[in-house]
């Protein structure tokens, strides 16, 4: 999932769709959150006791529920498994590294004895240094590999447990430094600890520093945030490009005659309401051009094709004017909606607010929704006293 589907996800939650997504990613996501949640309640409970139950439900948390995985046996031929959440792995879960040797996690039945060996490890570091405790939490975790699966968030997660519950943010493994992460860990493995210490030492002095300045009221933005919200766009743009055709004759006519002609009429219908509480009253549809002025008015009595100069129209606009109240009201009162005829799509907006719709060329206007907005704002302009 990307950046964005992500911060949509959480802000919106079930009524966000992410495009291209897996559902298992999606509710993976989702219970991602949770969990951080989580052991942040757990951080700030001074009595909390970190335990293999509550380890093993955090991992069935993030994982959501049983499901089955592309696998490979011994002999190398390819397989399936069910991956079990919440329980220790049933299967060795080792892995190959890029030069073909096989790095060795702790085997299944180990599982039990080490995971009870670390939590008794762990609960010992009382007056320990925070960020190698941490470190080393994390990376004792990772060798054992308990899971079939999510070994890599919940070693981060108790990692971040154990920095939240002694007053540090959390640590944040961010893309870019991923492989710097990972080879740290690799580095561990041959013996150098520290590397994977000064690593996540580095990224806790990131994770304070971005902390300082909040509490400041700085902004947290960092210098690459722009630029990787410009490739998000890019990316989300490439598949629409094709689908907002460029302005033309004939789809100007067409949005004149299936969208503007239709809303005017709907919404000359609708003002109609006002006009026995003013003495004068007038409606009128006219369209702009770049080179004309002032604006030229449209008769909805007529079809409207090549006659009106569509190459060279800017926008239509939609007028409704009231003069002279016979009861307690404003005394001019009026309303515009502007639809704006741009290069590959056009733009509605009304004199009194400031929202703009946009929409392609393939696409209708709503004009219901329209002309109940163009009511609203004309009836604030009548009362508007």
């Amino acid at each position: 999932m990307t950046y964005t589907d992500t911060k949509l996800l959480l802000r919106l939650g079930d009524d966000f769709r992410a495009n291209n997504n897996s559902l298992k990613d999606v509710n993976e996501m989702k219970a991602h959150d949770v969990a951080i949640h989580l052991i942040r309640e757990w951080a700030q409970d001074k009595d909390h006791q970190l335990s293999e139950k509550a380890i093993r439900e955090l991992n069935q948390l993030i994982l959501v529920k049983d499901y089955w995985a592309e696998a490979t046996t011994r002999d190398g031929q390819a397989t399936r498994r069910k991956i079990k959440v919440g329980t220790y792995k049933e299967q060795p879960n080792h892995v190959q590294l890029k030069s073909g040797e096989i790095f060795r996690y702790a085997e299944p039945n180990e599982v039990p004895a080490k995971m009870e060996e670390l939590i008794k490890w762990y609960r010992e570091q009382k007056n320990e240094n925070v960020l190698e405790t941490a470190a080393f939490f994390h990376y004792k975790f990772v060798i054992i590999h308990p899971f079939d699966d999510g070994n890599g968030r919940i070693s981060r997660l108790l990692m971040n447990y154990h920095l939240l519950k002694n007053g540090y943010p959390p640590i944040i493994i961010k893309s870019q430094d991923k492989s710097n992460y990972l080879y740290a860990l690799n580095q561990a493995d041959a013996g150098n600890e520290g590397a994977f210490v000064t690593l996540l030492g580095d990224e806790l002095k990131w994770s304070l520093e971005l902390s300082i300045k909040a509490a400041k009221g700085q902004s947290i933005e960092e210098q690459d945030d722009i630029y990787k919200e410009v490739e998000l766009w890019k990316k989300k743009a490439k598949g629409k490009i094709e689908e907002r055709p460029a302005k033309s004759i004939e789809l100007v006519t067409k949005l004149f005659n299936e969208s503007i002609k239709p809303l005017a009429q709907s919404i000359e219908k609708a003002a109609e309401a006002f006009d026995d509480v003013y003495e004068l009253s007038s409606f009128n549809i006219s369209y702009k051009t770049k080179r004309q002025s002032p604006d030229i008015p449209i008769d909805l009595g007529e079809d409207f094709d090549e006659n009106y100069s569509v190459e060279r129209i800017s926008a239509f606009v939609i007028t409704k004017i009231l003069h002279g109240p016979k009861i307690e009201s404003n005394s001019i009162a009026g309303q515009d909606l502007t639809c704006e005829i741009e290069a590959i799509e056009y733009i509605i907006t009304f004199r009194s607010g400031t929202k703009r719709i946009r929409k392609s060329y393939l696409e209708k206007v709503d004009v219901a929704e329209l002309t109940a907005q163009f009511m609203k704002h004309l009836y604030n302009q009548v009362r508007d006293l």
